[in-house]
C-alpha cells in the first residue's frame, strides 16, 4: 500500500539469465557519463557496464550468445571495475596505504580477487605508493614534535605498511636526526609543564612516560632524565 492509499504490486524478481547460449546480448549502448564504457543488456536485463576494450576482447555484439564462460568472464571484470572505482572514490577523499585501502574495500564486501586486482592496478599507475605515503606519515609526525623510531614504526604498521618499507623510510628519515637531542628537547618541554611542587620521582615518572609514549628507547630516556637532574 503506497502513501496515497493505492496498492502497488511488488516488483518481480528477475528470472536468472540462461547460461546455455539460448539467451543473447540484446543491447550495447554507450554511457554518456563514461565514454570508456558501454552498457550491456541480455534479454531485458541489464548486465552492467564494461570497458570498450572488454567488448573488443570478447567480441561482444548484439546477438552474441550469453554462455556460462562469457558470463563468468564479464562478471569478473565487472567485480574488478566496481572495486577499482570504489578505491578511487576512497583515495579521492584521503590518501591511504595499500593496506588501509585493502581493509576498507573488505569492509565494503568487495571480492578478494577484485580488491587485489584494483590495488595492483593503482600501484602500477602510481596512484598508490606505499613508500611515498610512509614518508608523508613520518614527516607529519616529526613536524608536530620529536618522536623515536619505535613510535614511528608502530604508526606505519598500523597503516599496513610492509616492514621492508618501514625500515627503508625510517632509515632515511632518522639518518640525520639525533635521538638524544630530540628526546632532550621533548623532555625539557615536559619539565616546564610539570609543576615544581610535585616530588622529584613524580616529575621523573611523568617525563619518562611522555618520552616512552613518543617512542624513544629506554637508554635514551634514562640519559636524558639523568641530565635534567630532577632527583
Amino acid at each position: 500500500m503506497s502513501s496515497s492509499g493505492r496498492y502497488r504490486r511488488p516488483k518481480a524478481t528477475p528470472e536468472p539469465i540462461p547460461l546455455d547460449g539460448s539467451a543473447c546480448i540484446t543491447s550495447i549502448r554507450s554511457c554518456p557519463d563514461d565514454p570508456a564504457r558501454v552498457s550491456i543488456r541480455v534479454g531485458r536485463q541489464r548486465v552492467g557496464r564494461v570497458l570498450i576494450e572488454t567488448r573488443v576482447r570478447h567480441g561482444l555484439e548484439v546477438g552474441t550468445p550469453w554462455t556460462e564462460a562469457l558470463a563468468e568472464a564479464i562478471g569478473e571484470e565487472l567485480a574488478r571495475g566496481n572495486a577499482y572505482r570504489a578505491a578511487i572514490r576512497i583515495l579521492t577523499k584521503r590518501a591511504k596505504s595499500s593496506g588501509e585501502l585493502r581493509r576498507k574495500l573488505r569492509e565494503y564486501k568487495y571480492e578478494a580477487d577484485a580488491i587485489e586486482w584494483a590495488i595492483e592496478r593503482l600501484t602500477e599507475l602510481r596512484v598508490l605508493n606505499d613508500e611515498e605515503y610512509a614518508r608523508m606519515v613520518v614527516r607529519s609526525q616529526l613536524s608536530r614534535k620529536p618522536a623515536g623510531r619505535r613510535l614511528l614504526s608502530g604508526k606505519l604498521r598500523e597503516k599496513g605498511i610492509e616492514q621492508s618499507i618501514i625500515d627503508l623510510v625510517l632509515d632515511e628519515a632518522l639518518e640525520e636526526r639525533d635521538p638524544l637531542a630530540d628526546a632532550r628537547k621533548l623532555a625539557q618541554q615536559a619539565a616546564r609543564s610539570i609543576s615544581d611542587r610535585h616530588a622529584p620521582e613524580v616529575r621523573v615518572r611523568r617525563i619518562t612516560g611522555r618520552l616512552a609514549r613518543r617512542g624513544f628507547d629506554f637508554d635514551v630516556i634514562r640519559r636524558v632524565v639523568d641530565e635534567l637532574d630532577l632527583r
